[in-house]
């Protein structure tokens, strides 16, 4: 959907993908991906003279996301049960602007957008700097704000009722997370980067059994 001139915008894609090669075996892939655009984005609030200033900015956001799910009946009493998500999610800040006016009726009347002598960036500290009168003294200063997020969960279950109503589960979880301070999309690369992180993993036994037979 888009409203407002697109001052905003958003697109929204899933689709799901079901697999039986045998009676007890199936897969299951659901992929996603939504991209998202705001021209109104808010990034920080800052202090400057007497005022407050709110910082906005246009945003471009990307993500990607796929849940898989396998699961096999090796007998009506042993199953296995696998669900794995890839996560990536990105945010680009561009165009970055100050509230002046937020009742306006129109939007391109509620901010004043920074001009290349007002605004300047810092590689090394990742800090954006402002200097709004322009007299050559730096106002105030935020942190540069585009994320890439990226996480990997997933589950392993080995089911066994050893008895009718008696059961025992093994259980496999691992996490893996990455994040950098970069807007960036490129979903190959965001996920090579998340495998090559290390991993988070908790191993579990559960027993149940029933009384009363």
């Amino acid at each position: 959907y888009s409203n407002e001139n697109n001052f905003k915008s958003s697109t929204n894609i899933n689709l799901t993908l079901n697999y039986r090669p045998l009676q007890s075996l199936s897969f299951e892939l659901t992929p996603g991906y939504s991209k998202y655009f705001n021209n109104l984005m808010y990034v920080n609030q800052v202090d400057y003279i007497a005022e407050k200033r709110y910082i906005m900015a246009n945003i471009n956001r990307n993500t990607v996301n796929m849940s898989i799910r396998i699961n096999y009946n090796i007998t009506p009493d042993l199953t296995i049960q696998y669900w794995g998500q890839p996560f990536v999610a990105t945010g680009e800040y561009s165009e970055y602007k100050h509230i002046t006016n937020s009742k306006a009726d129109a939007l391109s009347n509620r901010y004043q957008t920074y001009t290349p002598g007002q605004i300047s960036y810092d590689e090394p500290s990742e800090t954006w700097f402002i200097d709004e009168n322009i007299d050559g003294i730096t106002d105030y200063s935020f942190e540069k704000p585009d994320f890439n997020v990226k996480e990997f969960l997933s589950n392993l279950v080995l089911r066994w009722e050893y008895m009718p109503g008696s059961t025992v589960y093994l259980v496999w979880s691992q996490t893996r997370n990455n994040y950098v301070n970069d807007g960036t999309f490129a979903f190959t690369n965001d996920v090579k980067d998340l495998f090559d992180e290390g991993a988070n993993n908790i191993f579990l036994v559960k027993f149940s059994y029933r009384f009363g037979r």
